[in-house]
Formats: C-alpha cells, sequence, structure tokens
C-alpha cells in the first residue's frame, strides 16, 4: 500500500474513532434528559430539607443535653464523656456541613447547565453515579484521589 494509502486509512481511523467518542459523550448528555434533572433536582431538594430538619434536630437535642448535664452531679469520669459527645457530635455537625455543600453545589449546577460534569475536570459524571449520589460532584476516580489525599493529611 502507498503512503497516500497508508495516510487515508490513518485518517480514517482517527475519524472513526473521534465519531465513536462523540456519540459515547453525546449518550451520556442524552441519558441527562430533563425529567431526569427535574427528578434529581427533587431529589437533592429532599436531601437538602432532611439534612437542614436533622441539623435543628441535633440542635434541640445538644440543648436538652446541656440542660440535663447541668442537673448532673459531676460523677468520675463525667467529663470525659462529655468531652467524647462533643467531638462525636462536632464530627457528626462537620460531615453535615459538607453534605450540605455538596447538595447546594449540585443544585446550582442543575441551574447552571453542568449537572453532570465534574467540578475538578469537567469530565462526564456516570448517570449510575448520580442516580446513587445525586450531589456527586466528582467521578468516582477523583473522589477516589481526594479521600486518599484527605488520609493523607489526617
Amino acid at each position: 500500500m502507498s503512503f497516500e494509502g497508508h495516510a487515508t486509512e490513518a485518517i480514517l481511523e482517527i475519524h472513526v474513532a473521534t465519531v465513536t467518542c462523540w456519540r459515547a459523550m453525546n449518550k451520556q448528555n442524552e441519558l441527562l434528559d430533563p425529567e431526569f434533572i427535574q427528578q434529581q433536582r427533587e431529589r437533592l431538594e429532599t436531601l437538602q430539607s432532611e439534612i437542614k430538619s436533622s441539623r435543628e434536630f441535633r440542635q434541640e437535642d445538644e440543648l436538652q443535653l446541656q440542660a440535663a448535664r447541668r442537673n448532673q452531679s459531676h460523677a468520675s469520669g463525667g467529663d470525659a464523656q462529655k468531652n467524647a459527645l462533643q467531638d462525636n457530635d462536632r464530627a457528626v455537625r462537620a460531615h453535615a456541613r459538607m453534605r450540605m455543600q455538596a447538595v447546594r453545589r449540585a443544585l446550582e449546577k442543575i441551574e447552571d447547565g453542568s449537572y453532570g460534569r465534574s467540578d475538578q475536570s469537567g469530565d462526564l459524571i456516570p448517570r449510575d453515579r448520580l442516580i446513587a449520589l445525586p450531589a456527586s460532584l466528582f467521578t468516582v476516580e477523583e473522589e477516589e484521589m481526594r479521600e486518599r489525599d484527605a488520609e493523607r493529611y489526617d
């Protein structure tokens, strides 16, 4: 085969690969149709309400615990238990704040039309991941890398 024949064949292979990639990307975008986006918006709004309600419940619960502690005698080990409860409560609140931030960001992405794309790379987030975790802001690989980095610095 001549040089021109090889070049034409290579160009054809590149074109086929490009079209295949483009179709895969469009298929993902088609899967995020307006009905799916609306369902995700509703799920995210429900999740936002649940997080807010649980946060308010924890605040009420904390006030009741503080009142009960004031009425208790200072038994041995009480301070250690109190500190452990406070540490746990701080961790739960921090987790709830992070979840709320992710939910709010996902709702922002729905509004600006970027829902389903990674905040880090812009890559498409698979539909199945969005179904499982509607507030996903990163691909699985990116999320795993972020978790490894966070563990390294903890």
